[in-house]
């Protein structure tokens, strides 16, 4: 034998060599390819209970061949990921969170519940709007052109200010229970005996930015707090419980963003934060190669067609398949158990001449972590960026495209960067005679989907989106609610705000919406959408017809099918509204297209009566996700030149193929305190026709009635997101309370003026960093620590504000007289409102309002 007991020095020496070189070999492949022995945030190791290494699958037989062609590719786009720390290798500890479920239908009891009749609503509405306006300069709409209507868009702005946003919030609220911020990893449990049932391959932890694999490196990690954010107000518009969203943790900016660079230059320690002790040079990070790495080590978990590296090189050529679409293979890509995970592209919007603020950054890296780094490439961030030269040579001359690169992105965002102009957009859909971003904004989205086969779906986002939560929690809550709704009334309740203090629970809300839906059936004035809704005889559909009739359906079609197209703002018929844009449609009136000047350039005079034969629906806010079947669907419109408005495309386009379109309803706050009533009479102002909620001539998207949004957390147009957002960063932010925020607010109790600030409770501030639940803001511009933003701060007088009260008792006993009552019923004074079983409604009711 070549070792005994009696060996040789020299032998043991060789001996002890060998197993030295052995155990190197094992450990590089642990490393690289496994996640390390210990649990984070219900993330467990892939061969900690069960993961599928001994399961063989069919296209996994020739698993040598293709690895090697896989590193092979990626190992051409893949260079060091920049300069790293010397942060240290560290175990982490987290307990499991609780997997909260988006609304299926299971929610209840239903009931009933009051509403106003028309005649009274209207009534009320003149009540309340008949007030002394505020009368501040340069404001629009101008205060006096409501004198003599039946409504004034400037209403709310007399009520009071919200200020429970800023009164009593703060962290040391938090530490007087002694609790910490502790890392926040709302993912699946990868790797889990659950987990491998349902998805192929394994799942390994990614390299982060400070050159530690995600589950060694505490200081890549988000925090939060274990606990509800103190004395918050309530979300007005939409539910964290109904999209699965948590109530129970909140966000300081420290806890959100400290991992991602904040404040790690400055010198006063922060109560409350572990500031990262190894900060990564950002400037040298190379965020491309760390996604690429990333789905390297996850390659198997995905399609062989999904594991290319990310494309950066910009092409005009046109795909030979351009213009089909496998549906066959589109069904069955996920059909089978296990399954290939899907693949999402967040393209982040922006263009050439933007400012990138140190906060942006931020942003974008957590964006980056979240959604990519640690979901072993679920997601691929990139940047998107508008090169306003049309005629720049980005396609076929890399030194010009190198050149615009340098100098309209910075140098850590340029490995995720795709620079695209509106010239493409000309030579790919020629027909529609106009390519202007500002109109066209999908078409880039679609060359995107064309030239990058491997994304099943793409989120469309914008620099001034902000998310004070999880990335990747928020997105997959807006995608699961969506998967659960069925495809039966969808249309006509997208259209529809929930408002919780006015409709219930959410299961209450949609029984209610489908009695409405049937009663304005039977009077003939709408028909339910029910499969696709072509205009053109030439027009060829791709989405599925229904499986049977609309009546014989039973809320079942469409449960657990995926969402073509998630929007966060409700999806309205404009036909009958005056918003602006509602005839903003190409071709599809043969030859008939808006056409632009300098001296008009909205062309507002375009018209054409058959334009109320159209099928279309609008969504405002252009953030939203998009399958590739969507993607497709629209790039075959404007191959035939038809196009609409930006933001009338993708649902129109959705609703005449027949694809699933839905609303999820996240929640959004309000930065006035509006009377429930007037709430949901404003923006589900339906014109007095039931179930036409947005689309009549009182809709809230008209022009002058828009302005009713201001105050919202979420909208295109509005202060109130930007201000929240700057003191919750420590900065300063003019409103009714003044000029507030910094560590003069954090620090030190104030003192306000009940006349000022329409509050019973004078004292704010004094408890530490402002702690928010995960709130997604828009917009947030110009983020950066400057004088700040200063909003017309003014209220209504005395006997204006005693008036919405008594107004507001009126609509109680109206209410409390008419009783409780299902759309199409004669109102019945009743004690308590009748109750049904969770999914469907009270005996005798039928099934038109069942959930699903």
């Amino acid at each position: 034998m070549l070792f005994t007991a009696s060996s040789s020095p020299r032998r043991l020496g060789l001996l002890a060599v060998l197993v030295f070189c052995f155990t190197l070999v094992l450990f590089r492949r642990s490393h690289i390819q496994h996640a390390a022995s210990y649990q984070f945030a219900g993330v467990h190791p892939v061969d900690s209970d069960g993961s599928d290494r001994n399961i063989i699958h069919p296209d996994d037989q020739d698993r040598k061949e293709n690895t090697g062609t896989v590193v092979a590719e990626v190992e051409k786009v893949l260079e060091p990921a920049g300069q790293h720390t010397n942060a240290k290798p560290e175990k982490i500890v987290v307990d499991d969170l609780p997997v909260l479920q988006a609304f299926n239908g299971s929610d209840g009891p239903v009931t009933a519940f009051p509403k106003l009749a028309r005649e009274d609503e209207q009534k009320f509405i003149k009540d309340i709007t008949d007030w002394d306006t505020l009368d501040t300069s340069n404001h629009w709409p101008t205060w006096d052109a409501y004198d003599d209507l039946d409504y004034d868009p400037n209403r709310w702005e007399g009520f009071d200010w919200e200020t429970g946003y800023f009164a009593h919030n703060g962290i040391e609220h938090l530490r007087a229970k002694d609790l910490k911020p502790q890392p926040y990893l709302p993912y699946p449990k990868y790797g889990s005996v659950e987990w491998s049932r349902t998805w192929r391959g394994e799942y390994s932890s990614c390299q982060g930015p400070r050159g530690l694999n995600m589950n060694e490196s505490i200081q890549d990690m988000p925090f939060a707090w274990r606990h509800p954010a103190p004395s918050f107000p309530q979300a007005s518009v939409g539910s964290s419980k109904v999209v699965g969203l948590p109530e129970n943790v909140c966000f300081d900016r420290y806890s959100r963003y400290g991992a991602y660079g904040l404040g790690e230059k400055e010198t006063k320690e922060a109560a409350g934060w572990d500031k990262p002790k190894d900060n990564p040079e950002w400037q040298s990070t190379r965020w491309g190669y760390l996604q690429d790495s990333c789905l390297l080590r996850n390659k198997r978990r995905y399609d062989k067609n999904a594991r290319n590296p990310m494309d950066l090189k910009p092409t005009k050529a046109q795909p030979l398949n351009m213009d089909t679409f496998d549906e066959a293979a589109y069904q069955n890509k996920f059909a089978s158990t296990p399954k290939y995970h899907s693949r999402t592209a967040l393209l982040i919007r922006t263009w050439e001449g933007y400012t990138y603020t140190e906060n942006d950054l931020q942003a974008i890296r957590s964006l980056i972590t979240e959604l990519s780094l640690l979901t072993g490439g679920e997601y691929q961030v990139f940047l998107f960026v508008n090169v306003k030269q049309k005629d720049a040579d980005i396609y076929n001359d890399p030194q010009v495209y190198q050149d615009i690169l340098k100098k309209v992105v910075p140098q850590e965002l340029r490995d995720i960067s795709l620079l695209w102009t509106e010239k493409v957009c000309e030579e790919w859909y020629p027909k529609v005679g106009d390519w202007q971003v500002y109109w066209q904004q999908f078409m880039p989205l679609q060359w995107f989907s064309k030239t990058h086969p491997e994304f099943d779906y793409v989120w469309n986002w914008e620099t001034d989106a902000r998310y004070t939560g999880n990335h990747y929690e928020f997105l997959e809550k807006m995608v699961e609610f969506a998967r659960n709704m069925p495809r039966k009334n969808l249309w006509e309740r997208n259209a529809r705000f929930y408002f919780p203090k006015s409709h219930g629970n959410f299961a209450s809300f949609l029984a209610d919406t489908d009695h409405a839906i049937a009663n304005a059936t039977a009077e003939g004035k709408m028909t339910p959408v029910w499969g696709p809704q072509p205009y053109p005889k030439d027009q060829v559909t791709f989405g599925p017809q229904p499986p049977t009739t609309y009546e014989a359906d039973n809320f079942e079609w469409g449960v657990g099918e995926e969402a073509d197209l998630i929007t966060l703002q409700p999806i309205w018929d404009p036909h009958q509204t005056e918003w602006s844009y509602r005839y903003k449609i190409w071709n599809y009136i043969k030859g008939k297209a808006p056409h632009f000047t300098s001296q008009d350039p909205g062309d507002d005079a375009f018209f054409h009566p058959d334009f109320a034969k159209v099928p279309r629906r609008v969504f405002i806010n252009t953030v939203a996700r998009f399958s590739k079947r969507l993607l497709h669907a629209m790039h075959t419109e404007n191959r035939a030149g038809r196009s609409m408005q930006a933001e009338m495309w993708p649902a129109s386009v959705a609703l005449q193929h027949g694809l699933k379109a839905v609303y999820s309803p996240h929640p959004i706050w309000l930065d006035r305190k509006w009377s429930d009533w007037y709430l949901d009479a404003t923006f589900n102002a339906n014109g007095g026709e039931t179930a036409a909620w947005g689309a009549r001539k009182d809709s809230p998207y008209n022009h002058d009635r828009e302005a009713a949004f201001r105050g919202y957390s979420w909208y295109y147009s509005t202060s109130f997101p930007r201000t929240l957002y700057r003191r919750w960063l420590g900065w300063r932010a003019r409103d009714i309370l003044g000029d507030v925020g910094g560590e003069d607010y954090e620090d030190r109790e104030g003192r306000i003026s009940d006349q000022v600030a329409g509050t019973s409770d004078p004292i704010i501030g004094g408890k530490g960093r402002m702690c928010l639940p995960g709130m997604l803001l828009h917009p947030v511009k110009k983020v950066k620590e400057d004088d700040g933003v200063e909003v017309e701060v003014a209220r209504a007088t005395e006997d204006d504000r005693r008036k919405e009260r008594e107004v507001a008792r009126e609509v109680k006993r109206v209410l409390e007289e008419r009783g409780f009552y299902w759309p199409g019923e004669k109102p019945v004074r009743v004690a308590q409102p009748p109750t049904a079983q969770p999914g469907g409604l009270s005996e005798g009711r039928g099934k038109a309002g069942q959930g699903i």
